[in-house]
């Protein structure tokens, strides 16, 4: 069962890098990620009630739902800043560096223990991830960048530890399905509060959206799916710190998808501290054994 939760999180990782990649050099970023929560709300309902899942929530998973919202808007309004101000391959590492803060978290304020193994590969694999930032351009030299990508990484573990518990009582479709209705508001709030705008009706949205629907449909498409897998390994006992840290194998993904289609810079240096990532992916997986 261990090795069934371990391929659903790296084919997820496979797919999370294609969302930030799609969206990159659209005109309203904010308002294209409400979109894609829009389309997730779609397949969640659609897979649900296909499914003959209940849609109903039960009051105890609320404050989950209430947890993972305000994490994934954290992590989309990190994210979707620092992309404006820097590369793909040197802001994302920084964003996904959550294992950290979820095993500080766990360890105490849950009690939670981890193998050594464990801890070493998490750190193995931060370690990869930070020393990629040692490249011309790094959100390390733009303050503003770095702390955006803090603020980013910190909704990550938030949502990631809050999904992990709430998967022990509801079903993935369900929890998606309630989850980004409400971060579909929360981001057309951001975007009024970033746009200064009085109001933000209807058609604007939808125009902006009618300018790139198969990017939006797209991104929705591999995002849900990455995200799905992430909570139904979760379902199977996941610990939330080991996902996180193992999901890490998007990061060599992003590196080589941003130096073949958005020609970035440093692909060798960057692919070869990402071999340390996946040293630290195989022994998180060996702990396991």
């Amino acid at each position: 069962m261990d090795f069934y939760w371990i391929g659903l999180v790296l084919v997820s990782a496979l797919l999370h890098p294609l969302r930030d990649l799609i969206l990159k050099g659209t005109a309203q970023p904010m308002l294209c990620y409400a979109g894609v929560s829009v389309v997730w709300v779609v397949l969640a309902g659609f897979h649900a009630v296909t499914t003959g899942q209940d849609l109903s929530l039960q009051k105890e998973i609320w404050p989950f739902v209430a947890t993972s919202v305000l994490g994934l808007s954290l992590y989309y309004y990190g994210t979707l800043s620092a992309l404006r101000r820097g590369n793909l391959s040197v802001y994302y590492p920084i964003i996904r560096s959550s294992p950290i803060a979820i095993v500080v978290f766990s360890w105490l304020a849950m009690d939670r223990s981890y193998s050594w193994l464990t801890i070493a590969g998490i750190f193995t694999v931060l370690l990869g991830s930070f020393m990629i930032q040692k490249t011309p351009g790094s959100v390390l030299e733009d303050q503003k960048a770095f702390a955006l990508a803090i603020i980013a990484m910190l909704g990550s573990a938030a949502y990631s530890i809050s999904d992990a518990g709430a998967m022990q009582f509801t079903t993935p479709a369900v929890y998606l399905f309630y989850t980004n209705i409400s971060v579909t508001v929360l981001l057309l709030g951001i975007q009024r509060w970033e746009s200064r705008l009085n109001t933000l009706s209807f058609g604007d949205v939808a125009q902006q959206w009618m300018r790139v629907p198969w990017r939006i449909m797209l991104a929705g498409v591999s995002s849900y799916l990455s995200y799905f897998f992430i909570l139904r390994a979760f379902q199977l006992g996941a610990e939330a710190a080991a996902v996180s840290a193992m999901r890490q194998a998007s990061i060599p993904v992003s590196i080589l998808l941003a130096a073949i289609i958005l020609l970035e810079p440093s692909f060798l240096k960057n692919i070869a501290w990402a071999s340390l990532i996946m040293l630290g992916i195989l022994l998180i997986t060996l702990s396991t054994l």
